[in-house]
Parts: C-alpha cells; sequence; structure tokens
C-alpha cells in the first residue's frame, strides 16, 4: 500500500498512486525528491530522479564518486557495500553466474579490481556470497608469447570488411566470421564487429543474433564476438554523433546475452582492427583452454590492451 503525503489516500500500486499525482500537479520526480530526498554517500548530493526503483536503488551520483568514497571509507565498510552490491546485481536478475568485467564497467559497479584489492581475488569474493563468476579461470601463460602471424585462418564468405591474416581462405562458415583452419576442430569461433555493428546487432538484430549464438549452444561450441571499438569510445561517440540507439539498451543485451547463454559467449572490445587483427588468431588458437577466463578484465587491466 503506498500512500500519497499530500492527500493520505492510499494505493495499492505505483501505477495508480502515479496517475493520481497528475491530481495534484506534480510529477513523479518531484513528489520524490520532495516528500523522499536522497543523498549520495560521499558528495552529499540530492540523487537524481529517473525512475522510482532507480531512485531509491542509487547511492552514488556516478563512478567517480563510488571510487572517492572507497578510497576513505573503512575497510569493512567497503567490503560489506561492495559484497552488497554484487549480491544485489545477481539476486535481481535471477543469475546463476557473477557478473562479469563488461558488466560491471557498463553498470558503473566496483570493477573486479577493486574486489581483487580487498578479497585477494575476485573468485574469493564471489566465494563471499556463495556464487561463482561468469568467467573463473585465470590467464594462460602463453595467450601472447606464441607467435601465430602464420597460422591459417578460414574466412567467412558473408564477411564485409575482412581482416588480412597473412595465410587465410575464404569458405562458407556455419558461425561467426573467423575459424581456425585445422584438421583439429576446437569449437571455437569468432564473429568480428565495427562500432556500428555491434550497436546494430544488440539492437535491432538482436533476435537474428540470437539464432547465431544457439548454433553455438547447440554444437557445444563458444562465440567470442570481437568489436573493433572500446566502451568509453562506443559512449563517446554516442554522445558526439547524438545516435538515436539507446546505449542503456544494447548493454542490457551484451550483459543479457552473455548471462542467458552462459560460458558459450564472450564479448571483447579491441579498440581497433589492428588489435583485432593480432587477438582474433589468439582466441581461436587457445580455443576451450580461454573460454572461462574473462579475456576483457586481462586485456584491460592485467595485460594492458594490445
Amino acid at each position: 500500500m503506498t500512500e500519497c503525503k499530500i492527500c493520505n489516500e492510499g494505493f495499492n500500486s505505483d501505477k495508480s498512486f502515479h496517475a493520481h499525482l497528475k491530481k495534484h500537479g506534480m510529477y513523479q520526480a518531484e513528489y520524490y525528491c520532495k516528500y523522499y530526498p536522497r543523498y549520495s554517500l560521499y558528495y552529499k548530493r540530492q540523487i537524481p530522479f529517473k525512475n522510482k526503483k532507480e531512485y531509491f536503488d542509487t547511492e552514488f551520483v556516478d563512478y567517480q564518486e563510488l571510487l572517492l568514497w572507497i578510497k576513505e571509507e573503512k575497510e569493512d565498510i567497503v567490503k560489506n557495500k561492495i559484497l552488497k552490491m554484487l549480491k544485489e546485481r545477481i539476486l535481481e536478475k535471477e543469475y546463476t553466474y557473477a557478473p562479469f568485467s563488461n558488466e560491471l564497467k557498463t553498470l558503473n559497479l566496483p570493477s573486479i579490481d577493486i574486489y581483487k584489492k580487498y578479497f585477494g581475488s575476485y573468485n574469493a569474493a564471489c566465494k563471499e556470497i556463495n556464487y561463482e563468476p561468469l568467467f573463473n579461470k585465470n590467464i594462460i601463460y602463453d595467450f601472447f608469447n606464441i607467435d601465430l602471424s602464420n597460422i591459417k585462418m578460414l574466412v567467412d564468405t558473408r564477411e564485409q570488411d575482412p581482416l588480412e591474416f597473412n595465410d587465410s581462405s575464404v569458405e562458407k562458415l556455419f558461425i561467426g566470421d573467423y575459424l581456425l583452419k585445422s584438421d583439429n576442430f576446437n569449437y571455437t569461433y569468432v564473429d568480428r564487429k565495427s562500432e556500428s555493428d555491434f550497436l546494430g546487432t544488440l539492437s535491432s538484430g538482436l533476435s537474428r543474433f540470437e539464432r547465431e549464438i544457439q548454433k553455438a549452444v547447440d554444437l557445444n561450441s563458444y562465440l567470442f564476438v570481437v568489436v573493433e571499438s572500446s566502451i568509453n569510445t562506443i559512449k563517446y561517440n554516442h554522445k558526439k554523433y547524438n545516435r538515436k540507439t539507446s546505449l542503456e539498451y544494447v548493454f542490457h543485451n551484451m550483459r543479457y546475452l552473455s548471462h542467458k547463454y552462459a560460458r558459450h559467449i564472450q564479448f571483447i572490445f579491441t579498440g581497433d582492427r589492428e588489435k583485432s587483427l593480432d587477438i582474433i588468431p589468439r582466441l581461436l588458437y587457445h580455443g576451450s583452454k580461454i573460454w572461462q577466463i574473462d579475456i576483457q578484465y586481462f586485456l584491460d587491466y592485467e595485460l594492458g590492451i594490445r
């Protein structure tokens, strides 16, 4: 039961209550900010209102505020808070596994490095709340130490702007854009996407893309989706060019697919084509040995994007 703070009338749903607010000439933002003022933990600024759920869930205005709060707050308080944030995300979405690096980044949640600082490892932090990370393995030693410049590659006939490998041939592939040409099939595929391809696929092309992922699942295979941009660049370009595609919707779908088809798909943002040219053969060569490694985390934080 929701009681109107203006006239004390009760309502059984938010929908009916929010409709009632119009009789008082009030918007939801005005009502909640006036009668339920909420302030961020570090800046002590009033939380901006987007919708009721987000308003009452939000404790930090932005990620920078979260970092400042973590830096100055007592260790035990920080540990409890960041574990709570992690568990709430898992329970809200009814996940089987804990979030991955790109998920935390697109939601402005504490990074894996922060969990490592306070718990020794992200796996250890997740264990505290009885969950296992979606990607739970460490990077293999030889991920970047093997010369794969002359490895044989297969490129799909439908690839519109193919990368130029030293030794490649064109064939129609059942899944993705790139596959290792080898007698030992390792069930690993790569789908390459430009920034615009990524935005289109994860919005208007979602249903079609899901069918592609399902093929990989049916074959007990794995699909790496390599995006030739970065999350920060995508955000910057979205504002710069005033794109109509909802980034919230796109990133939501990336997270949704990663958990729905858990351990059959992984999104990796390389930054540009040159880095994709180097990373794609490595993903295909190492195959199943790296399926449960959060490649993005190691590229961004420990290996440095190459």
